[in-house]
């Protein structure tokens, strides 16, 4: 069965959804309480979609191999496209506060990349998490579903 990246994008878009939304609302925080923010993101909410997809059946049709790879999808689109966007900006910002004490570069595209960099890191971590709590929370619950179909 051949990777369908678009039908792939399709299956995981409310997770996408939801996790733009997170993300802007840590930055707003990173803006106006950069102390609280911390204390909100999408590595604690998104736990919490993956189990209501996991709860729901939202994503029963797909075998292991291919939740995986749309796990790594929405770690791409929830945290390598925020955090780029995030990232360098707060580098043409100049801010250095919370999760911005990178240091500031000078050129343009030492900020561009500095931006890249950060949130290259933060797309490995962020997929990853997604692969081991899809895992856990998406794909487990579908199992114990199909091996005991008559629990509510």
């Amino acid at each position: 069965m051949a990777l369908d990246l678009k039908q792939t994008i399709v299956t995981v878009k409310g997770l996408i959804i939801f996790g733009w939304i997170i993300a802007a609302i840590r930055l707003v925080l990173d803006l106006s309480a950069p102390d609280m923010s911390m204390y909100f993101g999408v590595y604690y909410a998104m736990p919490l979609a993956y189990l209501y997809y996991g709860l729901t059946g939202k994503m029963d049709d797909l075998p292991w191999s291919r939740l995986a790879i749309a796990m790594v999808v929405v770690g791409f689109f929830v945290w390598f496209i925020p955090n780029t966007i995030t990232y360098t900006a707060a580098q043409f910002m100049g801010w250095d506060f919370g999760r911005f004490s990178a240091e500031i570069q000078d050129s343009t595209i030492g900020k561009i990349l500095s931006g890249l960099s950060i949130s290259g890191v933060t797309f490995v971590a962020g997929a990853g998490w997604s692969v081991v709590f899809g895992s856990l929370l998406i794909y487990l619950p579908r199992r114990f579903r199909k091996q005991n179909p008559h629990a509510a």
